[in-house]
């Protein structure tokens, strides 16, 4: 037993030996390559979630630009932050109104037939 302790004992000296023989021949290039390890974590985790962020607003900006060329011939339009501070009712006309309109009818219309066959039953 006391054999295997000097055995891990003299290897645990030697790598510390070895690691302060780095420390001092590399000097503050050490402490900069912690930073940088950190910096690839932050960054990589970082850069991952921007991948996937940047592909949904993509998407997204797409399926706008379609909801904005379906209501263009509505009052349809997004007022400015400043705009709607002077006049808060302007927020009405930022309401589509096909949308609005088609999600109504559907509100309504859809349940009837529902309804219907739940009073058959």
């Amino acid at each position: 037993m006391l054999n295997w302790l000097k055995n891990k004992a003299s290897k645990s000296v030697w790598h510390t030996l070895a690691v302060l023989i780095v420390v001092l021949v590399a000097g503050p290039e050490v402490m900069i390559s912690i930073e940088l390890m950190a910096m690839v974590e932050l960054v990589g985790a970082s850069t991952f979630v921007l991948l996937y962020v940047s592909g949904v607003r993509t998407f997204f900006s797409n399926v706008f630009n379609k909801f904005k060329a379906f209501e263009s011939y509505s009052v349809f339009f997004i007022p400015t932050l400043e705009s709607l501070k002077q006049m808060p009712f302007l927020a009405l006309h930022a309401i589509p109104e096909r949308s609005a309109t088609i999600s109504f009818i559907c509100l309504i219309a859809l349940p009837m037939p529902c309804i219907y066959l739940l009073k058959m039953v």
